[in-house]
């Protein structure tokens, strides 16, 4: 009898042990690991959804201002192809630190740029851009009257450069020319009045751009490593096409479907696309990404999106007589996409219907972005996805509902304080005093919020009842594991599978096993800790079924 109660108080310590090995190794970063479970289970499930399997992958981080980072990556950065550009099995994973194209959300660096340096004297609002761009000379065609202001507003009645097909053949024609904002703004048109509507237009950023270099003499791109990037730390962004991407990282392969353009390879001689969302890494982004320029050029990783984010709107990146300035100039009609349009921002009811956010996008081939910020959390979402197909912001609805509600402060300031989960008991403090709350164990949200980590959540869009297939069986022992620990797994559909070991701060630390598998196969891996810092981990599981995971704690 004693022995097998020494056994089991033995096993009870050893759990309780594991649970504050758990508690210790995430919540530090304020998000309960249930939550952060849940929420990698949901770009999980987008990613291996039936209806919709993402063909490249994402990466997804979430920053509530100083409280907590949860950072998740899924899928491919990179997919094998064969000489015709068919998709094969596997390829690159996607990890959180890889970069990937903001494209338009470069917008919410130039809008504030701009209105700095109108603030320092080099140009006023109300200005024309025939004082600073010979109109006549580029395109005649365009009003020179239109107003810096407008140009910020989307209310020039300018045409999107990105629509013109003339523009679109001349890429197709040209994809390793490099493109000049004077080049571009001569293939648009008026086709508005100015100061009509606003009508969304990436013309009237490049537009911006080049009167910034005209006026002052100097590279955008400088202004925004000097102002932005490198005061916030943002170490991973760079303007593509102007910059190096040497020290940044590793960018991401673009994921799309290219064939409407095969008549025109066909006859420049150039390898044609199939019908299909593949790696179109073949195609040469050069034009693409020059034309982009001050309307979507940057490049960087989620983390430092999701900063840039509490950063802008914060009131860090720039004055706050900017901010408002920014926040001030949303418009209150919504445009034709039921966007609210500012100065390189807008609203919408696309995350949620009853709380605010402020965001912008970025959309071009082989990509897609979202940066979204909530200003009582004071928190942004972040998205880069390499594969076109994808909605970004379905997405980022369904992680901010599984997100638990963490403000406990009063309807006129629901920021100044914060609900915690610590010790079993909920507490409601000020923000300022929550930090060192979360480093001695607490987590945001109520303790009644916090979700079983082994429920599984559904991100397939409208339809709450469908549920990704789970593996008939995976198992890991012994959990805690000093030495080594046995991974068995059976799937339950052939086709690809991976097994990655993470840290729980989203890196990739072990690619367990990749490989093609046939159904009702069952798989056994022996883990070494060899190598390996103590510490809380978790073992992921991708099949063409769907994704499951397990958390492994390693004491040493």
């Amino acid at each position: 009898m004693k022995i097998i109660t020494s056994k089991w108080l033995q096993h009870l310590c050893l759990l309780v042990i594991s649970q504050l090995i758990v508690t210790s190794a995430i919540l530090a970063q304020g998000f309960s690991p249930a939550v952060q479970l849940r929420l990698q289970h949901i770009i999980d499930s987008f990613q291996n959804n039936p209806a919709n399997p993402f063909v490249g992958g994402m990466s997804v981080a979430i920053k509530a201002d100083g409280l907590a980072l949860w950072q998740g990556a899924t899928g491919y950065a990179a997919r094998n192809v064969d000489e015709q550009n068919n998709l094969l099995p596997g390829g690159t994973l996607f990890t959180t630190g890889m970069l990937s194209r903001m494209y338009s959300v470069t917008k919410t660096f130039t809008a504030p740029l701009v209105l700095e340096l109108a603030k320092e004297g080099f140009f006023r609002l109300d200005d024309p851009v025939s004082n600073f761009i010979p109109m006549q000379l580029i395109n005649p065609g365009l009003n020179p009257n239109v107003t810096i202001r407008q140009l910020l507003a989307h209310e020039s009645g300018y045409s999107d450069y990105t629509d013109e097909y003339m523009l679109q053949v001349a890429v197709a024609f040209q994809p390793t020319h490099v493109w000049t904002a004077f080049e571009t703004i001569s293939f648009c048109h008026q086709i508005n009045t100015p100061g009509a509507e606003r009508r969304y237009s990436s013309t009237n950023y490049i537009m911006l751009g080049a009167i910034i270099e005209t006026v002052t003499h100097k590279p955008i791109e400088q202004y925004y490593r000097e102002r932005f990037f490198t005061p916030l730390g943002l170490s991973s962004m760079y303007l593509g096409g102007r910059e190096p991407q040497d020290g940044h990282g590793v960018l991401v392969a673009p994921h799309d479907n290219l064939s409407p353009f095969n008549p025109i390879f066909q006859l420049t001689g150039q390898p044609t696309f199939p019908d299909a969302y593949t790696n179109i890494s073949r195609f040469p982004s050069t034009a693409i990404v020059s034309l982009a320029f001050s309307g979507g050029g940057i490049v960087t990783n989620a983390a430092d999106m999701a900063e840039w984010g509490n950063s802008l709107f914060g009131g860090r990146a720039t004055s706050q007589d900017i901010l408002d300035t920014m926040l001030k100039s949303i418009s209150p009609t919504p445009d034709d996409g039921g966007d609210f349009l500012g100065y390189g921002l807008w609203t919408n009811k696309k995350i949620s219907a009853t709380d605010s956010f402020v965001m912008h996008n970025g959309i071009a081939p082989g990509y897609k972005a979202l940066m979204a910020y909530q200003p009582d959390r004071k928190m942004t979402i972040s998205i880069l996805t390499n594969y076109f197909g994808c909605d970004p912001y379905a997405i980022a609805k369904k992680l901010y509902e599984a997100l638990p509600n963490f403000l406990c402060g009063n309807d006129n300031r629901k920021e100044w304080k914060i609900l915690l989960c610590y010790k079993g008991n909920d507490i409601c403090v000020a923000r300022q005093a929550a930090p060192e709350l979360i480093k001695k164990g607490a987590c945001l949200g109520s303790c009644a919020q916090q979700p079983p980590a082994t429920k599984n959540i559904s991100a397939v869009n409208g339809d709450e009842q469908k549920r990704i297939k789970e593996e008939g069986t995976f198992t890991v022992f012994p959990n805690p594991f000093t030495s080594q620990v046995t991974i068995q797994f059976k799937v339950a559909q052939s086709g690809m599978v991976n097994l990655q070991l993470y840290d729980l701060n989203g890196r990739l630390v072990k690619q367990l096993f990749s490989g093609n598998m046939r159904e009702g196969m069952m798989k056994q891996i022996t883990l070494q800790s060899l190598g390996l810092p103590g510490g809380t981990y978790s073992c992921r599981l991708q099949t063409t079924a769907g994704s499951s995971q397990r958390i492994l704690v390693l004491n040493k």
